[in-house]
């Protein structure tokens, strides 16, 4: 049975489920796919799980605005996947703004989510308030769909409050836990008027809030990326704890994410042993744009996957072609398993334009994927390509497939392995990692994940003095048999207190010791 993806919100909680020390990993487990990028209005910078296409239009959709990630989101749940991590980038601007009148001034309410498509509206009655308290009021606050269509979304409805800053029921204090507005400036001399309408006489009336569409610019590439600090971009990940997929979006539908961004989000993806998934330049209106791109690129990485050509399809008029992404159904189907050497996407719209033969076998050796045309509403990927083909390096990362199921094979043993955060390092301690790693190793040989079988030669874990000489947590190495028996791809697992640092070794220390058998390769 497939585990949900937490509950994730910007508490700064993280809550990690790990087997203990004595249970088996589990073999399968879901793969986590962040989408990080625009999208018209919602909580921003911070990762919302989204398990379909109405559920991120009810979250992040307007009626005003044709969102990309929409798009994308939807090709991802065509093609396997299950659940999504959307952390929204919002565009520049201030956001929307509430301004209720008052005998004493305005009290000015500010909408939690930035945005100019984020509608919001409030009321204020005095039902229930005694006629001799001049000081409280309630308020009412929805969130609609549009102007034009008030589907109510979510509304909070707050009584008693006061502009008194030292009561308890004062509204700026009450509103700290508002997940729709904040209360903006200082109040007001005087509780605000009654909203017309909203004590019985007559419809219900409302004051609506006002957004900013001229400051509103595209987020850019230092959007994109954000800051550690703050937790904002592609960094409101760090709230995640695990995560093997992220798609980034660029901050415009005809805009490419720089090299800034690009070099920065594959310094995160490697830090969290995660791919990257990225759109193909604009540029690349031919087979020759790119080999002559990627043969001057400097960009070379094993954690980066892309593709060519980009998929088309009719405008909303029906009059013109327009560029489509393949981002989310090339995720979806790496999140439903590995990816093979070819694989079938369901896709609504078209290629742009068919590569033969010749033209495939060019763009995969310079690390593109590339996608063909197939039966009605498929298109075929072929490739199985890193960007790391397009420059040399370690010969295994050419292929996504095997990275994939080193990332995979890495990540859960990371994340199965926290318990011993919580333990005191020594021969006990380093005994249970290496029986529980080991039995997991084993299991993935004989599902044919590993070289070799579970007895010989597959894997081996190294868990003693030597790996932890000198560390306040608990450090082993795993190496993993990806292609033939004995020729391994070593990593480096060093827990502390707080995460599970995960390093690529250039040296490989099982073929280093005296006795081959010293080694535990299976239980």
């Amino acid at each position: 049975m497939r585990a949900p993806l937490p509950e994730l919100g910007g508490a700064g909680i993280r809550v990690i489920e790990s087997p203990a020390g004595e249970e088996p990993i589990p073999l399968r487990r879901e793969i986590v796919t962040a989408f990080v990028g625009p999208a018209p209005r919602g909580p921003a910078h911070v990762p919302v799980v989204i398990d379909s296409v109405a559920a991120f239009r009810r979250r992040f959709g307007s009626p005003a605005e044709r969102s990309r990630l929409e798009w994308i989101l939807g090709q991802f749940f065509d093609n396997g996947g299950h659940q999504a991590i959307v952390v929204r980038v919002p565009r520049g601007g201030g956001p929307s703004r509430i301004t209720l009148p008052g005998p004493g001034g305005t009290l000015d309410l500010h909408a939690v989510n930035p945005g100019p498509l984020e509608y919001l509206r409030a009321a204020v009655d005095y039902d229930g308030i005694p006629q001799s308290d001049l000081w409280r009021f309630n308020l009412s606050v929805q969130r609609i769909r549009s102007p034009s269509n008030p589907l109510v979304e979510e509304q909070e409805n707050w009584r008693g409050l006061t502009v008194v800053p030292d009561d308890e029921g004062f509204i700026g204090d009450v509103l700290a836990g508002s997940t729709l507005v904040r209360l903006h400036g200082e109040p007001p001399r005087a509780r605000p008027y009654v909203t017309p309408g909203a004590a019985g006489i007559g419809p219900v009336g409302y004051v609506h809030g006002r957004g900013d569409w001229r400051s509103a610019a595209a987020p850019s590439d230092y959007d994109l990326i954000g800051s550690p600090e703050d937790a904002t971009g592609i960094h409101a990940l760090d709230q995640v704890p695990g995560i093997d997929l992220v798609c980034l979006l660029s901050g415009a539908p005809k805009a490419d994410v720089g090299p800034v961004g690009i070099f920065a989000a594959e310094r995160y993806c490697a830090r969290r042993n995660a791919i990257l998934l990225l759109d193909p330049p604009a540029h690349w209106s031919q087979v020759e744009d790119v080999a002559r791109s990627q043969r001057d690129s400097a960009i070379a990485s094993p954690n980066v996957i892309t593709y060519f050509p980009p998929l088309t399809g009719l405008s909303a008029d029906g009059r013109r072609t327009r560029s489509l992404s393949a981002l989310g159904a090339i995720a979806g189907m790496l999140a439903s398993g590995d990816a093979p050497g070819t694989a079938l996407l369901r896709s609504r719209a078209r290629v742009a334009m068919e590569p033969d033969a010749g033209e495939a076998a060019l763009l995969a050796r310079r690390g593109v994927n590339v996608l063909r045309g197939a039966a009605p509403g498929f298109i075929s990927f072929t490739g199985d390509v890193t960007l790391a083909r397009s420059h040399g390096g370690r010969r295994e990362w050419h292929q996504l497939s095997l990275r994939r199921r080193a990332m995979m094979i890495t990540g859960t043993i990371s994340r199965s392995t926290r318990w011993v955060a919580a333990q005191k390092p020594g021969p006990e301690t380093s005994r249970a990692v290496t029986v529980q790693v080991s039995r997991y190793l084993a299991t993935c040989a004989e599902a044919g994940l590993l070289a070799g079988d579970a007895t010989r030669r597959a894997f081996y874990v190294k868990c003693d003095q030597d790996t932890n000489a000198g560390r306040a947590g608990l450090s082993f190495v795993v190496g993993l048999a990806l292609t033939r028996p004995g020729e391994f791809v070593a990593f480096r697992f060093d827990h502390d207190g707080g995460e599970c640092r995960v390093a690529e070794l250039t040296w490989q220390p099982g073929l280093g010791l005296a006795d081959w058998d010293a080694a535990p390769r299976g239980m």
